[in-house]
């Protein structure tokens, strides 16, 4: 009996007791950057600096743990990561603010390359394909909004509505119009209400759409690769 396409994405999804004590850090990961890109920017301003600094350091040490391959590399970078977190949180000067945005960009931007380098090394589609997928994705966007944060505030006049943020206080640049300005131009909505108009700032938002879009098409191509692969797979086992 042919199998539907929703009973075949149950069976994606099911998972045994042992393999979901496995899936456990990517879904921590998964959570701690929803958490950080949808809950934190409408905190409380008085608590927004702790909150923020908190659910980064989730971030960053379950995305060590959710690494199957984790080298000594990269734990080494977690650790430096960790340490330019803490710093700037208690630190308050520009180098440890500019220094933590920075350093941040490379690790999430290293970090979804080991992602999709795991997605790839996997021959099926499992619960943990779809959970690092889609925590790519958002990884992807973060790193880039730390980058928009930048180039506002060090280039004044960079975007027709400023970020009026300051690299130099210990309140945090407004995150949400930072990380609503990346989500736009990654997915290419761009409803026009914040436009780059600085030469650097708009070469930025070239680079932020068309790796929107090269993830979405890598990510898409490998799923769809690995999902026609595990029907022809069960089809042959069928067939014996």
């Amino acid at each position: 009996m042919k199998k539907s396409f929703w009973s075949r994405f149950s069976e994606i999804i099911s998972t045994d007791e042992k393999e979901s004590k496995s899936n456990l850090p990517n879904g921590f990961l998964l959570f701690f950057t929803l958490v950080t890109i949808f809950v934190i920017p409408i905190s409380p301003i008085q608590y927004l600096e702790f909150l923020f600094t908190c659910s980064i350091t989730g971030v960053v040490v379950f995305a060590v743990l959710s690494l199957r391959q984790n080298h000594k590399f990269t734990r080494s970078f977690a650790a430096f990561s960790l340490v330019i977190i803490w710093s700037s949180y208690f630190v308050d000067t520009t180098f440890f603010r500019v220094g933590f945005r920075f350093i941040n960009f490379f690790f999430f931007l290293f970090l979804v390359f080991s992602l999709i380098k795991q997605i790839s090394s996997i021959s099926t589609v499992t619960f943990k394909v779809i959970v690092d997928s889609i925590t790519g994705y958002l990884l992807l966007v973060f790193a880039f909004s730390l980058i928009v944060t930048i180039v506002s505030i060090k280039i004044p006049g960079a975007y027709n509505s400023g970020f009026s943020g300051d690299l130099e206080s210990r309140v945090l640049e407004p995150l949400q119009d930072n990380i609503y300005y990346t989500f736009m131009t990654f997915t290419t909505t761009g409803y026009g209400d914040i436009v780059p108009v600085h030469p650097l700032s708009k070469s930025l938002s070239v680079l932020i759409g068309v790796s929107g879009q090269l993830y979405v098409a890598i990510i898409i191509s490998m799923l769809v690769g690995k999902y026609a692969s595990l029907k022809i797979q069960n089809k042959k086992q069928s067939q014996n």
